[in-house]
């Protein structure tokens, strides 16, 4: 017997189930589908959409005060970055570069660091990797606001290691060009 067949078997007999009832059992039968159908949508739609409601009722005061929050700290965040890239660098750029240099894998290989007469401080150092030396570079930049001036470098004979004489300076590149 095919699913067809059953399913119009099925409808036959509750057609003929209805018409054997009474006016009164229709309509009896008929209020107690639409209160079946009225508790099924309260306990599966309406109590769980309420409960949600609640529940997000009590979030939302928490939730927007963490935005509030985050928006004042990114506005701080912002106002330091400004004041940080504003604000010179202070110290000795020689000091500042021997305590960075200091802290990096290749400290052992540092052979000296003159300060110049221009405002400048030249650094030797050798052997050093030369992936450590660009990440230390970029380090310097970005964290000391330090620049590389100018840079030699000269290949060993062991793969990745380099010797670097490099002059170093401080703040802007007109700064320096235009010192005495």
């Amino acid at each position: 017997m095919s699913i067809a067949a059953s399913a119009a078997g099925m409808a036959a007999s509750a057609a003929g189930f209805w018409k054997d009832r009474s006016a009164r059992e229709r309509g009896f039968l008929l209020a107690a589908g639409a209160l079946l159908l009225a508790a099924a949508l309260v306990a599966f739609v309406w109590e769980p959409g309420l409960a949600a409601r609640k529940t997000l009722s009590a979030a939302l005061p928490r939730l927007r005060a963490q935005v509030d929050d985050m928006r004042r700290q990114q506005k701080e965040v912002l106002a330091l970055r400004k004041k940080v890239a504003a604000e010179p660098r202070r110290g000795d750029l020689k000091v500042l570069l021997q305590a960075s240099a200091a802290r990096t894998a290749f400290a052992q290989a540092v052979e000296r660091s003159d300060s110049l007469a221009s405002g400048l401080v030249q650094l030797r150092a050798g052997p050093v990797n030369f992936d450590a030396w660009l990440q230390w570079v970029e380090s310097l930049q970005r964290d000391l606001g330090i620049r590389l001036d100018s840079c030699r470098i000269s290949a060993l004979e062991q793969p990745g290691m380099v010797r670097v004489e490099a002059s170093f300076a401080s703040g802007s590149p007109q700064a320096t060009r235009n010192a005495p």
